[in-house]
Parts: structure tokens; sequence; C-alpha cells
């Protein structure tokens, strides 16, 4: 049937098609058309073809035609393993049998027991070696795990239906769907089969209503008495009747299979999809102790990272600034407004991704995977909504810092650990225009004359920019994520931050109302320490936060929260921590909770600690317990007072009754390794006793710091307090702990003072 392709180009040496026939309805002729194609194709191409035939519930209706016994794929299975990783090809070869013309059959299974024990791992493996040696033609029935499994793979779909309004409504609503999921529908060619059948729509009618999908159709397959005749005797129509209006119509369709060409495959990605892996679980499963990956896949949103810049093709970031500006203008043609709903902005995520993609259709022939169509749509709308390639990593919530060291270095924390990711920034001016994006709604801004800024995202996460002339390597962005929900003592626990004895203290320590100053360095979960125990005021108090970024998330009712401002563009209007923790003694505060004590406003809340608000609660940074003293003397001379040293001693001795150091060791964990008592002073020295502390003992073969946490024999001076107040700590905490001790210790008696402050015997 050379004669059939007439003098069309011969595609590459080599390069094999996958073609699929599908359609809205079965019986709509396309194992017909796709049986014709292939003998055509095989003709006019010199290339071998097989014919797959998808279809879950076994129906084989080519075999008699084609005077074939063909295996199953089913059955090919056990020839090379549930599983099967290389030499598939050797493995299969002989074992198809061919007809005269080159073309071979191959259904799914022949059983409806097959498909049950048939893994789509195993089609996937076994198809993607058979591709190696055939072009494919998947006749493809309307079940949307095959359809998609078979869109994917595919370098071009014949769409086939009849000229009935039902099929065109169905084909409608499911190019809408494809269009969803983010097939090109470009790659889909109409096929009208009986079109001259008496009640037909007529080809102007069809014609109208594909213009509505911005399609038209490829060929009008009239019908021909010998198709019937043709099914029944053997007999096949592009052989028996090469000069039929029928095959004057094939030729369209070949026409058009020869301007296709062939692409990559990805056969696993195509069965890894959640639309493939969801719908497949009521009709395909995987077998029980087959091995491979699950066929259930996680939804998007729980994924971690997305594909990333590193494998699309070089012309991603031009096609973006291509789209970009379009997009931009059908939204305010569509009055899309970015909102701070989050409703309402999941709306415009939805309006402007089916906008980007009304657009991409338009692109013909964009040599882009459905995966990459649907990144580069995800992408471009975070960077017309959101921040750009930062959005995604903000949807994560396993990430606990994003650092934005260059427009093409992006680096993020997770589990204690800095990981550089290949996504990037076009440029330095997008860095630019996503912190401004940040720090506008809190009233910040960012340029030249104001090169470094704080701001906080709607979700509460901290954000440090800095610019140039500041930052010489190009704009800098560093995020501080928090958990949308505050930790809880049980999860600390369970994360190793603590142990349960000192979580117990310390809220007994909250309720008895002692002044607590958490410290550590720089990611040691400070502002998560004090979340958690701002949670143990009791309801009846009333509390004021004071903050330079509001970051503090208190599950109270009577919570006052006051955030710093920072000088406007003429150099005015600036309200600084210390004029709000002043402003505090004015508003008649049960406790006083400062986010972070970072200068001068150390002297003020030492004094609001000492003259009536007992139980306040402050974070700093210090390296150590006796470090915490050294800074926040320095930080309380930063005020610029002439208080004699004597003075300042004796004010941080009788205000402070708790310092809890935090720690973050080389493999991330981060954990309370000291909880020390203030005793007093001695002359120029304020003295301190450890109560628990965290003993280090080894690193694993992991890397990861291994310890316990045990009491420091020491009683505190308040002991006797907790009973006063009818709360119960017993001494029995306070015992240290041996070596790979876990839990509560046992009991211990003690000695002590009238107040507690000795030691356990």
């Amino acid at each position: 049937m050379a004669e059939l392709g007439g003098n069309a180009a011969v595609p590459r040496a080599g390069a094999s098609r996958v073609v699929v026939f599908s359609g809205p309805r079965e019986g709509v002729g396309k194992s017909t058309l796709a049986l014709n194609l292939a003998l055509a194709w095989a003709g006019s191409q010199n290339r071998k073809v097989l014919i797959v035939h998808m279809d879950p519930l076994c129906r084989d209706d080519l075999s008699f035609q084609m005077a074939l016994e063909p295996p199953s794929l089913a059955s090919l299975v056990p020839v090379v393993g549930e599983n099967p990783s290389g030499g598939v090809g050797r493995l299969l070869r002989g074992r198809i049998p061919m007809t005269k013309w080159g073309v071979g059959l191959l259904p799914l299974a022949k059983k409806r027991q097959e498909i049950m024990s048939l893994s789509p791992q195993a089609v996937a493996k076994i198809l993607g070696a058979l591709s190696e040696e055939y072009d494919l033609f998947l006749d493809v029935d309307p079940y949307l795990p095959m359809q998609v499994f078979a869109f994917d793979v595919a370098d071009i779909v014949f769409w086939t239906c009849l000229p009935q309004r039902s099929h065109f409504e169905a084909t409608y609503a499911l190019f809408g769907e494809f269009k969803n999921l983010h097939f090109p529908l470009e790659r889909f060619e109409i096929i009208i089969n009986q079109a001259n059948l008496p009640g037909a729509l007529s080809p102007k009618e069809v014609d109208r209503f594909f213009g509505t999908m911005n399609k038209h159709v490829l060929a009008y397959m009239p019908w021909d008495d010998l198709l019937p005749e043709c099914a029944n005797t053997q007999k096949i129509l592009v052989v028996e009747s090469l000069q039929s209006e029928w095959v004057k119509q094939l030729r369209l369709v070949l026409g058009r299979t020869l301007q296709v060409q062939p692409g990559l495959k990805s056969w696993d990605s195509a069965i890894s999809g959640p639309e493939f892996g969801q719908a497949a679980d009521f009709l395909w499963k995987t077998p029980a102790g087959a091995s491979g990956a699950e066929t259930s896949q996680p939804s998007a949103k729980t994924s971690s990272v997305p594909a990333v810049s590193g494998s699309v093709p070089p012309f991603w970031d031009e096609l973006k600034g291509k789209l970009h500006k379009s997009v931009v203008a059908a939204m305010e043609t569509e009055h899309v407004r970015i909102s701070d709903d989050q409703n309402q902005n999941e709306e415009n995520r939805t309006k402007v991704a089916s906008i980007i993609e009304a657009l991409m259709q338009k692109e013909r022939n964009l040599p882009l995977s459905r995966a990459q169509r649907e990144q580069f749509i995800s992408e471009l709308v975070d960077e017309i909504l959101g921040l750009g390639p930062l959005q995604s990593l903000l949807r994560d919530p396993s990430i606990n810092e994003i650092m934005v060291i260059a427009a093409d270095k992006i680096y993020i924390e997770r589990q204690g650990q800095l990981v550089l990711l290949p996504m990037r920034f076009r440029n330095d001016d997008q860095v630019i225009q996503v912190i401004k994006r940040i720090v506008a709604p809190v009233g910040r801004r960012i340029d030249e004359s104001v090169p470094l800024v704080d701001a906080r995202l709607k979700d509460g996460s901290r954000v440090n920019a800095i610019i140039a002339p500041l930052a010489v390597s190009g704009p800098t962005l560093t995020i501080r994520r928090f958990s949308a929900k505050p930790y809880t003592p049980n999860q600390l626990v369970s994360f190793g931050s603590c142990n349960q004895d000192m979580i117990d203290f310390l809220e007994k320590c909250v309720l008895l109302r002692k002044n607590v100053i958490i410290s550590g360095g720089t990611g040691t979960g400070k502002t998560t320490f004090l979340n958690m125990l701002s949670n143990y005021i009791p309801d009846g108090e009333r509390i004021i936060t004071v903050e330079d970024t509001a970051e503090l998330r208190l599950a109270k009712q009577h919570w006052v929260r006051l955030e710093g401002r920072p000088a406007n563009i003429e150099g005015k209007g600036e309200v600084n921590i210390r004029d709000l923790v002043k402003n505090c003694l004015r508003m008649r505060p049960d406790r006083i909770v400062v986010g972070e004590c970072r200068g001068g406003e150390a002297l003020d809340m030492l004094q609001a600690m000492n003259t009536g608000h007992e139980g306040s609660l402050t974070t700093l940074h210090a390296n150590s317990p006796s470090d915490a003293i050294s800074r926040l003397s320095a930080m309380c001379l930063m005020a610029g007072s002439e208080l004699p040293m004597s003075v300042l001693v004796e004010m941080i001795s009788s205000a402070v009754n708790i310092f809890i150091q935090l720690t973050r060791f080389s493999d991330g964990k981060r954990r309370v390794t000291y909880i020390t008592e203030v005793t007093g002073r001695e002359g120029m020295q304020i003295t301190m006793r450890d109560i628990f502390r965290f003993h280090q003992t080894t690193v694993n073969e992991q890397g990861q710091s291994v310890g316990y946490f045990s009491g420091c024999g020491y009683i505190p001076t308040f002991q006797e307090e907790f009973k006063l107040k009818g709360l119960e700590v017993p001494l029995s905490v306070y015992r240290e702990a041996k070596p790979g001790a876990q839990g509560k210790t046992a009991p211990a008696a003690g000695v002590s003072g009238p107040h507690g402050g000795g030691l356990l015997t």
C-alpha cells in the first residue's frame, strides 16, 4: 500500500510513533480506523505496527479480521517478570505474530481475571520495550485511566465520534476535562465517522459546533457497505477498495500522521500521576505483593518540591515572558483582582490558570509534555499572583527556611539540613519585585534609600530582605517559616526537643508567674518555644505581646498584639520596641511578652518585671545562660541610662528567674540544653544553678547527635512556692539520670532551705 501515502516525507529512521484512537463512546468505529490506518502506515512507511487494544473488558474485535491468534499483554508478564527491567525487547522478540502487511495485534487481556492480576507498571514496561521495535497504535476505550495513560505517551490522538449531538456534547465535556489535566488539545484530531448516514448532522453544523472549541474536523469518513462484509470475511477495506471514498478520507488521516514528529516517551511517568492513580483505583489495581511503585499517588497538594527549572526546555523563560503580558491583559478584561481572602485567591488561581491554558492551546506544537505544561502553568500563576518560584515552597510545610542568595541560588532548610534547589528566578529584577510584593502589604518599602527591611507574610513567616548597595552579590531574601499551628508540648517531646519532666516543670513556672527568658542562637526555635510556653498563661489574664515583626500565635482570647513600625520615607514616624514596652505599662497588663529583646528595650523589660508584672517572657540571642546574662547587661547599657553596674546586676538578679537555653545541633535537631535558675548575686556576679540539662553522649552512624535529658540534682529556691499555689512538682524530677535513661526518674529525697535551693541526697 505504498501508493496510499503518495510522496509524503518519511520519518527519521528508528523514530517510533505512538498513535492513539479513542472517542466519547464505544462503537464509533475507532478500531476499524486503527486497523486500516495501521496497514496503510506499515505499507507506505515500511514500518512494523503493533495494534494494542487497551480494553479492560477484554473485548477483541480484530483478531478474526486479521486472522491472528495473538497472545495477550497479560500473558507476557510471566515471560518478562512482574516488574521488568532491561532486556525486555529481547525476551518478547518473536512472540507476537504479524500479518503479511507487517501489522501485529496485542490485546490487553483475554479474560477479566487477567486484568486483576495485571499491574500498570508491567504494562508500561512492556509497551515501552515494544515501542523500540514497533510503531504502537493504541485502541483505547473511553475509560479515564486508560485514556490518561495513552494520552500521556501519544504523539497524536485521533478522536472519533459519530455525527450525533450527544457525541459532540460528550466530546465538549471531555475536552474540558482533558484541558484541565493539561493535555495539549492541538494533539487531538477529530474524525467524524458515518458522516453520510440519513439523519446525520451536516458538516456545516458539525464545523460550527467544533469551531466554538477552536477545533476543526480532520476527516469525514463516509459509510461504506463493504465495512460489515470486511468484518465478517477477514477482509480489510484499505486492501479491498483502494479508490473508495472511505479510503480517500483515510489519506487525510495518514497525511496528518506523517506530519507528527515522534517525541520522547516517559512510560513510567504515564502511570505515576495522581489522575491515573486515583481513577485506576476502582478499575486497575496493583496486585497485592506486586513490586514497583504503588498505583495510587498522593495529590499535588501534598507534594514537597515541584518539578524544577533544571528539567525544562531552553525556551521556558522566553515563553513565560511572552504569555505574561497577555495573561495580565486578560485579567484586566475579566476583572481578576488579587485579594487577601483565601477563597478568592483560590478562585483567582483557577481563573488565571484557565487563561494561561487557553493561550497555550493557541501555541501550536509546543514541545512540552503534559507534566511540563502543568508545571509551566503553575509557575506562571505563582509568578502573577504569588511570589514566583517561592510560592510552591511556601506550600510545603516541611520547609523551615527559604534563603535566596542570588537569582539562580535558592536554598531551603528541611529537617535542619540546607539544600540547594535547581529552581531559580529569571533575574535580579524578579527577586526585587517579589520582595516588594512581600513588604508592601505591611507598610514597608525597599529601594536604594532603604535597602534593608524586615517584614512578615500573611501566614506569619518572618522575612528579611537586603538589596544593593548593601547586598553586593545581588538581592538577598530570607524567609523564616513557622508552623500553621503552634507546636504542642507533646509534639516537642516527640521531636526530642525536651522531655516531659522539663515541660511539666516549665508549665508550673509559668503558672507560678516566674519571669522567663529563652536564649539561643539563630534558628534554634526560640519563638516556637515562646509560643508554647505562652499558652500556659491562664485564660483570665490580660496578655500584651510586643514584637518588631508580629510572629507569636497565642491561643488566648484576651490578647493584645503590638508591632513596631519603621520610619517613613522622610525618616519620621518610627515606633520602636522600647516605645511599645513603655506603653505596655499604661495598658494594665497581667503579662508582657516581648518577642525578642535586641537593644535598650531590655532595660524597660527588666523594670516591668521588677514592678509588679511577674510572669513575663521574652527571648534573646545567646549561646549559653552565662552568655545570656552578659548580653542582657550589654543591651541594658544600650538604653543610654547612666545606671551603675551594681544597680544593673541587682535588677537582673531580682527580675529574672529562669533561663531556658536552646541549641541547634549539627544534625539540625533543636533541643533544650539548659533550664537554669538565677539564684541571686555575689558581689558583682550573678549566680545561677542548672536545674535540667541535655547531655550529648555520641554521634551515631547517620551523623545524628545522641544523648539524654536529666535533672542536675538541684532543687530550685522556689520549690516551696509550688505547694503554696497548689501545684505539685515532685522532687524526683530533679534527680540526675543515668546515660540512656528515659522518661521519669525514681522518687528521691532531698534537703533544702525553707524555700528550696538545696541539693538532692
